[in-house]
C-alpha cells in the first residue's frame, strides 16, 4: 500500500492473482463497514459508511451520479459552508430538495 489507504489503491495488470482477489472484494467491503472518521482525512465521504447505515453512495444515488470527485474526503467537503462538493449539473428541483 505504500503510503496510500486501501480506497486508493487500484488493481494493476502485474499484480499476483491472489491480490487482484482481495481488491475484487475491497467494494463488498467498504459497503459492510463503518469508520471511525476522526480527523476525515482517510474516509471518503460518498463511498464508505460513516453517516447512517450505508455509503451516502448508496443512500443517494442520483447526486452520486453526478458529483464531480466520487473519491473526496469527508475532511475536504466539511472543510468550508457551503460544503466543498462540485456537481456536473446544477441542482435544481427534486435533487435539490
Amino acid at each position: 500500500l505504500q503510503s496510500k489507504t486501501l480506497a486508493q489503491v487500484t488493481v494493476r495488470p502485474t499484480d499476483s492473482p491472489f491480490w487482484k482477489g482481495l481488491m475484487n472484494t475491497k467494494e463488498t467491503f467498504f459497503h459492510r463497514v463503518k469508520f471511525h472518521i476522526s480527523n476525515g482525512n482517510t474516509t471518503r465521504f460518498l463511498e464508505d459508511t460513516w453517516l447512517g447505515e450505508t455509503p451516502l453512495a448508496i443512500q443517494y444515488p442520483s447526486l452520486y451520479n453526478i458529483v464531480q470527485r466520487k473519491d473526496v474526503y469527508v475532511a475536504v467537503v466539511l472543510q468550508s459552508v457551503p460544503l466543498n462538493i462540485q456537481f456536473r449539473r446544477s441542482l435544481v428541483g427534486e435533487r435539490w430538495q
